[in-house]
C-alpha cells in the first residue's frame, strides 16, 4: 500500500458560499489497512485571511485505498485574521460520503460532501475611548474585550487531486 498527497479545495465558512469561503488543502493519506486510511494536512482560506490544521481517517468501502466510495470523519482548526482588533478559532468535526475515481497510474479525484459542526470563538478588541486618549492614565491597562462564542451545523464540500507515491 503506498501513500499519498492531496491537493483540493474544501469549504471552510460555516455560514456562506462565498470564494472567500473556500481554502486550498494540502494533505497526506496513509492506508492502515485495505479498507481503512488516516490523512492529515494544512489549509489556507483563498483569501489568505485563514490557517489552519486538519486530521481525519476514510473507510474505503471496495477494500481499495484511494479508489471507489468512502465514509470520512475529519476535524479542523482554523485561525481567521480578521483584522488586528478582532481573531477568530473555530473548531469543526465533519462527516463526508465520497467518491475516488482513478485517472492513470498515479493520479485520483475525489470527491466528498456531507456536514460539519463548528465552535466558531471571536474575540474583539474594544476601542479605547477619547477621555482615555486624553488621561494617560487608562492607557497603562488592558484595552477592554468582547468574547462571542457561536455553535453551528453546516454543509462541507471537499475536492482533490490525490498523487499516490
Amino acid at each position: 500500500m503506498s501513500s499519498a498527497a492531496a491537493l483540493g479545495v474544501h469549504s471552510l465558512s460555516v455560514d456562506s458560499v462565498s470564494p472567500a469561503s473556500m481554502a486550498f488543502i494540502v494533505d497526506i493519506e496513509q492506508p492502515l489497512s485495505p479498507f481503512i486510511s488516516v490523512f492529515a494536512g494544512g489549509h489556507v482560506g483563498v483569501n489568505l485571511k485563514a490557517t489552519g490544521l486538519q486530521a481525519g481517517g476514510r473507510v474505503y468501502l471496495t477494500g481499495r485505498p484511494f479508489q471507489g466510495p468512502f465514509l470520512s470523519v475529519q476535524g479542523d482548526g482554523t485561525f481567521f485574521d480578521a483584522d488586528e482588533d478582532v481573531s477568530k478559532l473555530r473548531a469543526s468535526v465533519s462527516g463526508l460520503v465520497g467518491y475516488s475515481q482513478q485517472l492513470g497510474n498515479q493520479w485520483h479525484i475525489a470527491l466528498a460532501g456531507g456536514a460539519g459542526f463548528s465552535h466558531l470563538r471571536q474575540e474583539t478588541e474594544l476601542p479605547r475611548s477619547a477621555t482615555c486618549t486624553l488621561f494617560s492614565w487608562c492607557l497603562l491597562s488592558k484595552p477592554e474585550r468582547t468574547v462571542e462564542t457561536t455553535q453551528t451545523l453546516h454543509p462541507v464540500v471537499r475536492l482533490t487531486a490525490v498523487h499516490r507515491f
